[in-house]
């Protein structure tokens, strides 16, 4: 009887040494660098470009010092960093690079956002210089640290840097989490608590989600269409079908008419959703009539 006891407290013992290595290991893992970006100035109306005929990629033009050429980045809050693209940056000028940092002044609207420590990335793909639209990065969460952001979805305009919140969004405030750099915000699914990361890198879904909580959500019957999709260097499978369903933030309902699951996430992305207890990932798609506050000095939003 004693060697059973030994035997299960020794096996307790490890277990909580498992789960303590492995909460530290995955904190680390998702805690990303120090903010590296130095910003200037409230933006104003930024109008932004959309590409594909759903909407697929957020656009935010971008001037670079001494450059007459209309750049962009895609916003992409799922992105702890902004980072620059190997291949699109190469020929330009006003950015300098160096062993995979970069240094640069941009501009976005009235914008000031400089960094000699932007990273540079491989983007899997050259840049072709006949493009009109030259993306050259993406604009990540970085931008939003410590500042006031307003995403209109329904005008086509975003503004950085917001020195004051505005009126009509200080009664429909919420709390969310900002840890990591991650937007996750509660709302209501069906009547029960739920939490959500806000990714406008998944701009043509509305809830991405696990196949469990697809199969939960989505009408029976309906046409279910696979599609294969590039997420940076991946090559991930999406399966999509209609839904009826709405998620709630406080005063704000807003209808969820599409879900989505993923074959092909990495372990890392997987385990980032586990990890913080989230059901799915939230597009731009599903708030294209709304319009988003995003107050990280505070950690409040308001949707509308």
């Amino acid at each position: 009887m004693k060697l059973i006891k030994k035997i299960a407290l020794l096996f307790l013992i490890v277990l909580v040494l498992i789960i303590t290595v492995g909460y530290f290991y995955f904190d680390r893992k998702f805690t990303p660098e120090a903010n590296y970006l130095e910003i200037e100035n409230e933006s104003g109306n930024i109008p932004v470009t959309w590409l594909g005929n759903d909407k697929n990629v957020l656009l935010v033009p971008v001037h670079i010092s001494g450059d007459t050429v209309t750049y962009y980045l895609q916003f992409d809050t799922g992105h702890s960093y902004t980072v620059l693209y190997a291949e699109a940056i190469k020929n330009i000028k006003g950015i300098s690079a160096d062993q995979g940092l970069a240094t640069a002044s941009l501009t976005i609207g009235k914008t000031k956002v400089f960094s000699d420590q932007f990273k540079i990335i491989d983007n899997g793909r050259e840049d072709d210089k006949n493009k009109s639209i030259k993306i050259i990065g993406t604009l990540g969460a970085d931008m939003l640290e410590n500042r006031k952001t307003l995403i209109n979805f329904k005008e086509n305009y975003l503004v950085f840097n917001i020195s004051e919140t505005p009126d009509h969004f200080k009664n429909n405030l919420i709390d969310f989490s900002f840890k990591k750099r991650h937007i996750i915000i509660p709302a209501l699914l069906k009547g029960k608590k739920e939490k959500f990361l806000y990714d406008s890198g998944t701009s043509a879904y509305e809830l991405l989600t696990y196949q469990k909580v697809w199969e939960d959500l989505k009408l029976p019957h309906a046409k279910i269409i696979k599609e294969n999709v590039r997420s940076w260097n991946n090559t991930l499978t999406t399966f999509s079908t209609a839904s009826n369903e709405t998620i709630e933030f406080k005063n704000t309902k807003v209808p969820l008419s599409e879900i989505t699951y993923v074959q092909g996430f990495s372990k890392s992305q997987y385990l980032l959703m586990k990890f913080s207890g989230m059901t799915g990932m939230l597009g731009n798609k599903i708030f294209l009539k709304n319009n988003i506050y995003i107050d990280c000095t505070d950690n409040k939003i308001s949707i509308e």
